[in-house]
């Protein structure tokens, strides 16, 4: 069975706003008026710390990392999918901040968050559909403990108590 539409529309948009926000940070003069050292320092930690949770998280997908939207294989519950359930997106999303932090580029920034974030979420959201039909009662369980792009804060009996 073929990929429906929206799933072949979704790796296409990740893709354009990605590139929408590398041709901003990179083209579009218009710069926060930080020290262009401690902006790249900072962005070139923010790619890395980005970059490695993806890679994180890839290990435990295996094969699945690249491509379809339809889930392949089983439900990955461990290393960082133990505590958000897309790991990879966040991890992009994080790397992505990084390039127009070093940049300085407040436009870039504004990018991310207005298109390649967008993007990310409606991508993880299709995935939770498939998942969803894929796994029915272990996915359920899944969400209640995990975040979604980040972890869950803890649920106690601690609230308002001193």
């Amino acid at each position: 069975m073929g990929e429906r539409p929206e799933h072949l529309r979704a790796p296409v948009l990740v893709t354009g706003a990605a590139v929408v926000v590398c041709l901003v940070s990179f083209l579009v003069d218009l710069r926060v008026s930080v020290p262009v050292g401690p902006a790249k320092l900072a962005g070139i930690l923010l790619v890395v710390l980005g970059m490695g949770l993806v890679l994180w998280a890839a290990a435990y997908l295996k094969g699945s990392l690249l491509g379809a939207v339809q889930p392949l294989g089983e439900l990955v519950q461990t290393g960082p999918y133990r505590l958000v359930r897309h790991p990879v997106y966040a991890g992009m999303a994080i790397a992505a901040c990084g390039i127009p932090v070093s940049t300085r580029s407040w436009l870039g920034l504004l990018a991310v968050f207005l298109l390649f974030l967008p993007a990310l979420v409606y991508r993880a959201r299709l995935e939770e559909e498939a998942l969803q039909e894929r796994f029915g009662a272990v996915w359920e369980e899944y969400v209640l403990r995990t975040g979604f792009f980040l972890p869950r804060l803890p649920q106690g009996e601690s609230h308002g108590k001193a």
